[in-house]
């Protein structure tokens, strides 16, 4: 498994890359491996706004600060399934 994500720390978390013809390697992944990683389109935290492009550090940062998004549609649909159902709780 891929180690958690985070927006800040004393030492960013590396992995090795073996697929490096010197035979391998340790190097962080980019800003789109993480993208990826967190289930969002590559290119998702490039640009802000207003369209200007966003800094590496605040890109990592936004994406340490997220919540991984096949999470989110998992903990969604369970709510949504929950309130269509309905139960004990109703009218609450």
């Amino acid at each position: 498994p891929f180690p958690t994500l985070l927006a800040g720390g004393i030492s960013p978390f590396a992995f090795w890359y073996e697929d490096d013809p010197a035979g391998g390697c340790i190097r962080f992944p980019t800003e789109t491996e993480c993208e990826r990683l967190m289930g969002l389109p590559e290119g998702w935290t490039k640009y802000g706004a207003d369209g200007e492009e966003i800094l590496s550090s605040h890109r990592y940062r936004a994406l340490g600060n997220a919540i991984a998004l096949p999470c989110a549609e998992y903990i969604m649909a369970g709510i949504a399934e929950a309130l269509t159902k309905g139960g004990a709780n109703d009218g609450i």
